[in-house]
């Protein structure tokens, strides 16, 4: 099971190895730990050896080629500060010698960097870099290391040495699996090999006969098992089958049946100072016991005492308080308890060994490298390729040297990057995600363009994968399938343009002004402020989806000496900030070109669990062009998604010349707990300045009310449609200026509230009215309105008896702000298509009745609404020839002041 797996894992991830649809994601992390080893080889390709004979320390008894290090837990006593250490368990003494153990740490990391490099790359270069350190500890008289342990986790006044030092050694065990994966190149001799395996041979003789060695056999707790472990992967170095069978046996007999509980718990590490780190420990020295014998017919991994303890009981116990640590039951450890989980072994062997996907994506989520000395001495395996067969070794070893020496240097040379050069086949059947996100990850490392292959179709299946783009990308004539009737997170992008840029947080700033101009702080370069206040909730919505509202938000943008762009002013007083962060901007323009994408629609009830698969954009300065959307499949119900192309935390982005879909209208229940529409913008604007969507279109028709509108927006600035052929315009929880110009909008028109300025010209509204003001957040837009150069066409032509500005404010609701209608509203050159009109037609009216219940001047409001102060008309005419009106409310409007002329 073991094998096939294994080289199932690393086989598909190679060029010329196919993805199939519906695989296990394991691949995942291979292209990481891919890129992790070479990464690291390169590092350390030019250190030089360090072995024991670089440092001593004058309280070892032993002599300069011997290793010493001192108890972690034993301190100066301080009622006797000259005499013997006392011991304080769980707490390590900074002060003890601790240079041999970081010697052999150093060593081990760069063996097994190194050597997993080669088995990656097949380049020799690695093992030339790797042999001066193995010769320098074992061969070299000089330099080596004498092969026993006498004098290590010694006790200053009690003890030169002990046998539960020989825990030290587990350091050694990736050296000797990375002689192992290099022994069959002609770099190092056979000779050398030789004197390197008779090392091992030595100590390990020394560690099976000698009292320290049968002490630390004997120990109990982790450093038995340790000793096991270690004493089974010198024993397959060398060939020693004896001492290799006396480890299966003591894993079966007393290691899992003396250790283990009935829950799959390990009570002697539960006791300790630091329960759940030793408790981690353990399990990953077990599992990496068991894998030595992975290969063998008697697997470990199956096997189980009479009473039910196996391995996989040991995982299935630990795995919950790894995925989340606040779960763990027991006391927390003394030292180090913010240090773990980090990416253990027993996770990925485990997975493996037991077809546990789950547990493979935990350990692949988690940290692979750090820097904590507790957790890097007791992290038996940093280097999973070394831990594979031979037969598998020589499998990806031939597979990835194509990948990373010729066929890379030739993608680096042309400075393209193709789907298929990382095993897409473009069929429109074999899943291509893992490709896909390859292909991305190699482009962004190197600073490459990344082009779909001519004419591919490429299949995205359901798992939980996302292409992180970085650089210029063009999809090309290629189509693209997104399956969404079975997906493993629906809140996954499919694609996220990101920025390589670090967001950062800012300190010091506690409150801020409406309208600011200038904030005292200094930042490196020009970047984008998002500031929330969590104790102030704005857009306190209400009607059939009512809500207590959201927390204060804003976004603007300001240069590296803190002064805030006025186009995009600050547009709340933040007496109070509870988060404010920053977020560097790229100056160069990174551009989306081509592609046509298609989803098939999930089939999911129709509730408020949004899906985002989809292209996510969360970096500034970005152009896409050229782009295609379409949904198929839409049945009778759906979960809505969150935009197709959903634009957020960032600026200046340009969508020309594409083309998108409106989903299907569906209804739900709403918060009120009455029935409501539903459906999917494929377009979202959230948080962002300077949004232009320039000659674009939907495939639908956009006087269809079977359809959804194309866009919805929150908390944005600076939004334009140019020459825009679209159904809907929607400002849902804010804008801050907007421009609509050379546009046709459909059947759900125009739908804002906010602030600033606002801008119709040039353009055909066929909706309801000419601009809805969302009664759900008040109605209200605080500046102005101007509309030149325009047709309304109300109701896209049916029979109607049209206003212009709609909304409803009753003034008993408090959304948490002040609402306005527009201050000024100013429309020149309109022409009203009127002409299909009910025979009782009045004529248009400039306001719809926005509160049907303000009759008279009696009328109380709770939450007051400003009304517009002033509206001029010029030349403004209809189809029916009607006159233009106020309002059906005279009475609200009447100290409405309109000039015509």
């Amino acid at each position: 099971m073991i094998r096939s797996l294994l080289i199932l894992l690393f086989v598909f991830t190679s060029f010329f190895t196919n993805l199939q649809k519906n695989e296990p994601s394991e691949t995942d992390y291979l292209a990481k730990e891919r890129a992790r080893v070479i990464q690291l080889a390169d590092k350390y390709a030019s250190e030089k050896p360090i072995t024991v004979t670089a440092e001593s320390s004058p309280r070892s008894a032993g002599g300069i080629h011997d290793f010493y290090s001192e108890g972690d837990y034993w301190w100066p006593d301080p009622d006797n500060p000259d005499g013997p250490y006392i011991q304080c368990d769980g707490l390590t003494n900074p002060d003890n010698f601790t240079a041999h153990r970081e010697a052999m740490i150093r060593f081990s990391q760069i063996s097994g960097a190194l050597a997993s490099a080669y088995l990656v790359t097949k380049d020799e270069k690695y093992v030339i870099a790797l042999a001066p350190h193995l010769r320098a500890w074992f061969i070299d008289e000089a330099t080596k290391m004498n092969p026993n342990l006498l004098y290590a986790q010694a006790i200053k006044g009690k003890v030169t040495g002990r046998g539960i030092g020989i825990i030290d050694t587990i350091q050694l065990m990736e050296v000797a699996k990375a002689i192992e994966s290099v022994e069959d190149s002609e770099v190092i001799s056979d000779s050398e090999i030789k004197q390197m395996k008779d090392w091992f041979s030595e100590y390990l003789n020394w560690i099976t006969t000698h009292p320290y060695g049968i002490d630390e056999r004997d120990h109990g707790n982790n450093h038995s098992v340790c000793w096991a472990m270690q004493a089974a992967v010198f024993a397959k170095l060398v060939g020693n089958q004896e001492v290799l069978d006396y480890c299966k046996e003591m894993y079966k007999t007393v290691l899992l049946p003396d250790q283990m509980a009935d829950d799959g718990s390990f009570p002697l590490e539960l006791k300790r100072t630091k329960p759940y780190g030793y408790s981690l420990f353990t399990l990953d020295a077990m599992a990496t016991l068991c894998q030595v014998y992975a290969d063998d017919s008697e697997n470990l991994f199956s096997y189980q005492t009479a009473d039910g303890k196996s391995l996989e009981k040991g995982i299935s116990f630990l795995y919950p308080f790894v995925e989340n640590k606040d779960s763990w039951p027991y006391q927390k450890d003394v030292m180090y308890w913010d240090k773990w989980p980090v990416r253990h072994s027993f996770l990925l062997f485990g997975g493996l060994a037991y077809d546990q996907e789950q547990y493979l994506e935990l350990w692949n989520s988690l940290d692979a490298d750090f820097d904590t000395p507790e957790v890097i001495r007791n992290m038996p395996v940093r280097f999973p390729m070394l831990w594979l067969s031979d037969q598998e070794k020589e499998t990806i070893g031939e597979l990835d040297a194509k990948l990373t020496s010729d066929a890379a240097v030739k993608i680096i040379a042309s400075g393209v990057v193709n789907y298929s050069d990382f095993g897409a086949k473009g069929d429109g059947k074999t899943d291509a995600m893992q490709a896909i996100f390859s292909a991305h990850e190699f482009a962004n490392e190197h600073d490459l363009k990344v082009i779909a292959d001519d004419g591919a179709s490429y299949y995205i299946g359901g798992k939980a994968l996302t292409a992180i783009i970085q650089t210029d990308t063009n999809f090309g004539d290629a189509t693209f399938l997104i399956d969404d009737r079975n997906v493993e997170n629906r809140t996954s992008p499919v694609f996220l343009v990101s920025s390589s840029l670090e967001s950062y947080k800012l300190d010091g700033i506690t409150s801020l002004k409406r309208n600011q101009e200038k904030i005292d702080i200094t930042l490196p370069g020009s970047a984008l402020i998002t500031v929330t206040n969590s104790n102030k909730m704005r857009y306190i919505r209400y009607g059939l989806n009512q809500n207590n509202g959201a927390p204060q938000t804003d976004i603007f943008l300001i240069d590296k000496n803190g002064n805030v762009d006025q186009d995009a002013p600050i547009i709340w007083d933040f007496e109070q900030i509870t988060e404010i962060t920053a977020l560097p901007i790229d100056e160069k323009t990174l551009t989306i070109s081509g592609g046509f994408f298609t989803t098939i629609a999930n089939q999911e009830e129709s509730k408020y669990n949004y899906y985002s698969r989809n292209i996510s954009i969360q970096r500034s300065n970005v152009i896409v062009d050229s782009l295609e959307h379409r949904v198929i499949e839409e049945g009778d119900q759906g979960a809505p998604y969150s935009g197709f192309l959903n634009i957020s935390n960032c600026t200046n982005v340009t969508v020309k010349n594409t083309t998108l879909t409106g989903h299907k209208t569906y209804s739900t229940i709403g918060n009120a707990g009455k029935p409501v529409t539903m459906g999917t913008y494929d377009i979202i604007v959230n948080r962002a300045l300077n949004v232009s969507f320039v000659n674009c279109t939907q495939t639908n028709d956009i006087d269809d009310n079977v359809y959804w509108g194309i866009m919805g927006s929150n908390y944005s600035k600076n939004l334009l449609f140019d020459k825009c052929v679209f159904s809907r315009f929607d400002a849902h929880m804010g804008v801050a200026n907007a421009t609509i110009r050379n546009s046709t909008l459909g059947h759900m028109g125009i739908n804002a509230i906010g602030t600033g300025t606002f801008t119709v010209e040039n353009s055909t509204i066929r909706g309801r009215s000419l601009i809805n003001l969302r009664s759900d957040y008040g109605s209200t837009w605080e500046g102005k309105l101007t509309i030149r150069n325009s047709t309304f066409v109300p109701m896209g032509g049916k029979p109607s008896s049209p206003v212009l500005i709609s909304g409803y404010n009753s003034g008993q609701h408090d959304f948490g702000y002040t609402c306005y209608m527009p201050e000024q509203i100013i429309i020149e050159n309109l022409k009203i298509d009127d002409s299909n009109h009910p025979d009782d037609y009045q004529g248009p009216a400039i306001f719809g009745n926005f509160n049907s219940e303000r009759i008279d001047e009696n009328y109380e409001e709770k939450s007051p609404y400003i009304l517009t102060k002033e509206v001029r008309l010029k030349n403004v005419t209809t189809s029916s020839g009607k006159e233009i009106r106020v309002s059906e409310n005279e009475v609200m409007f009447k100290g409405v002041r309109v000039e015509k002329n």
